[in-house]
């Protein structure tokens, strides 16, 4: 019998139970839909989802860190608005705030633009606002900018922040979750964006506006001569 390699077992598994996972949340919102907004299961079935939610973008992130791993993933990069993209990911992102009583904001030019892989970031920034779900206060903010030929792109919050002011030794719970690999997705998807051998990367350390956790993707940009 041909040996199968376990990677693309698991890769399989992941796939599948992210499959499960989205019939669970469309038989959820049926479900949501019959009780009415009165009924008192409502905010359970609420926090269900949301945690539904998390899981699914979880094994989102699982494929593309298997991929990323592995050199199977082919980067598809395109020009995007900042505001809307940034406006997106509130959007879809804002009832796990709400659930849990946290504001959620973005701020950013409304002109700006930048180029990168739409997939990865999604994946990136929802991965980072979950966690800071799990530390901020009241707050998270989630900005962007362009500066020295890169793309910045920074989820923040008001929690306890890091306590060590050196970068090597901050702790990695704002990314760490239940598996440890978060911050290894990120600087996965950051370091396969590049632009003439110039890699992006990801800082962690303590937020400058709120004063708890931030976690800031830098994504290499083409200059305009090269457009």
């Amino acid at each position: 019998m041909k040996k199968i390699d376990i990677s693309t077992i698991l890769a399989s598994a992941i796939h599948e139970s992210k499959n499960q996972v989205g019939t669970l949340l469309y038989q959820l919102q049926s479900l949501k839909d019959a009780m009415g907004s009165k009924d008192s299961n409502q905010k359970k079935i609420i926090l269900i989802e949301e945690s539904l939610k998390k899981l699914n973008d979880e094994w989102v992130e699982y494929l593309y860190l298997y991929r990323l791993a592995s050199d199977g993933y082919d980067l598809h990069v395109d020009t995007f608005l900042l505001d809307e993209f940034l406006d997106d990911q509130v959007f879809a992102l804002q009832p796990s705030a709400i659930a849990k009583s946290l504001e959620l904001e973005y701020s950013c030019d409304s002109n700006l633009t930048g180029i990168f892989d739409e997939r990865l970031m999604t994946a990136v920034v929802s991965t980072a606002v979950y966690n800071a779900l799990r530390f901020a206060k009241s707050k998270i903010l989630i900005s962007a900018k362009k500066e020295n030929a890169f793309i910045i792109i920074t989820i923040e919050d008001d929690g306890e922040g890091f306590k060590q002011a050196n970068d090597d030794d901050l702790p990695e719970e704002f990314l760490e979750g239940n598996t440890g690999l978060g911050l290894y997705f990120a600087e996965l998807s950051a370091t396969a964006h590049v632009v003439n051998d110039v890699r992006g990367f990801i800082k962690k350390e303590s937020s400058q506006n709120l004063g708890g956790a931030s976690l800031t993707v830098y994504l290499p940009q083409p200059t305009d001569e090269e457009f």
